[in-house]
């Protein structure tokens, strides 16, 4: 059987080749000059048989060599920069796009097309202050404003300058006519965990505010908004914050489950944390339900009539984080041969949960122990949820 990836990797140069050929030719038949075209041809083909050798580097300097920088020329000078970026080459891109840029001769339009693609290879490069300043002239100039946006806006991100990121999407969403309200509540949500950490409570409040006033359906800002108000000892405002949580997206009310029986317990209000254990567990039935409820039956009854209740849900939805917990309670009554192979079982379990992810990026289906808002496989916002299943929630 013939191996042809070599010639699918080199065909794409051979045709962008003949194609310069032929420009090459008409181009110099079209001058009448003879000596020239001779010389031109000749480096053509020196060019092709580097290409047809495999080796490309030193093809795509000699068809660069042919070309002079011209606005008949100016595309085929971009795409080969571009082609280096896409093999990794940024250097040799930036070279190429700074010597289009430095011709005075060229038009506007094609000198904006060069400097975008210029900061794109200062984004490979990971140069982002270059690239950002390159990206701001083009918007003062009106040029690929939203590709350039949406450039500025990951730049910001990745910079962590959240205000400057709230800007962008903000005129981002003016000129693509799509809303980036989700992302924008996330940048006033990281805005507002910096005054939490410096103990401005009351500006990490506001800040999360215009982010719930941004997207009513930001379940980070509600969370945040619970911690923040837990922190300043109003627990009625907590639990109304980590309450709304339910209505914006179930799937992460695990998340604050714990912290809400907590304030319950706090305002000595028992009765309504087991109105709203049995409604989630009706509801849901997630894990966290079923071990805080069991809590309180053992709290009121004892570890035996916990470990039957356990036992009970843990036939109807199955799950390792259930049994380890159900081991665990089980230990405290059990003694000899029993209490021995719990211990055996208990660390088993504990090995198997050791590892084991209990979140997940819907977008990209990355896996993780921790929660993160902005995913970091796919760089998407609240895309990491809770797995559900016998080795999750």
């Amino acid at each position: 059987m013939i191996d042809n990836s070599p010639l699918i990797v080199v065909l794409p140069f051979v045709i962008l080749a003949f194609l310069l050929g032929i420009f090459l030719g008409r181009r110099k038949s079209d001058k009448h000059s003879a000596p020239t075209s001779y010389s031109l041809t000749s480096d053509y083909f020196k060019g092709l048989n580097y290409l047809l050798n495999e080796q490309t580097d030193k093809a795509i300097d000699v068809f660069v060599g042919m070309l002079d920088v011209g606005e008949e020329t100016v595309d085929t000078h971009i795409a080969l920069g571009n082609l280096y970026r896409q093999r990794g080459e940024v250097e040799q891109a930036i070279k190429i796009h700074q010597n289009v840029i430095a011709k005075p001769s060229l038009s506007l339009n094609k000198r904006n097309d060069a400097l975008f693609e210029l900061a794109r290879d200062f984004m490979h490069a990971g140069l982002l202050d270059r690239a950002e300043s390159l990206f701001q002239e083009l918007l003062k100039k009106d040029s690929h404003v939203p590709a350039a946006l949406k450039y500025l806006l990951s730049i910001y991100q990745q910079e962590h300058d959240w205000e400057q990121a709230i800007h962008i999407a903000k005129k981002l969403e003016a000129a693509s006519n799509i809303s980036y309200s989700r992302q924008v509540a996330h940048f006033y949500c990281e805005l507002a965990l910096i005054s939490q950490k410096s103990g401005n409570y009351k500006d990490a409040l506001l800040l999360v505010k215009k982010a719930l006033g941004t997207d009513k359906q930001s379940v980070r800002a509600s969370i945040l908004e619970g911690q923040l108000n837990h922190q300043m000892g109003n627990c009625k405002a907590a639990t109304r914050a980590y309450r709304r949580v339910e209505q914006q997206d179930p799937g992460l009310l695990s998340e604050v489950l714990e912290s809400l029986v907590e304030c319950y317990k706090e305002m000595k209000k028992g009765r309504e944390i087991k109105t709203f254990l049995e409604h989630s567990l009706k509801t849901y039935g997630g894990i966290t339900s079923i071990i805080l409820y069991s809590e309180l039956i053992r709290q009121e009854s004892g570890d035996k009539a916990a470990a039957l209740f356990v036992v009970e849900t843990l036939r109807k939805k199955p799950s390792i984080r259930g049994l380890s917990y159900l081991i665990e309670i089980s230990l405290d009554f059990t003694k000899g041969t029993a209490h021995d192979n719990l211990l055996i079982l208990k660390e088993i379990t504990d090995n198997l949960l050791k590892d084991k992810p209990i979140y997940q990026c819907d977008q990209c289906g990355f896996k993780s122990k921790t929660m993160y808002w902005n995913c970091p496989g796919c760089k998407s916002w609240s895309s990491v949820k809770p797995i559900q299943g016998i080795e999750g929630e």
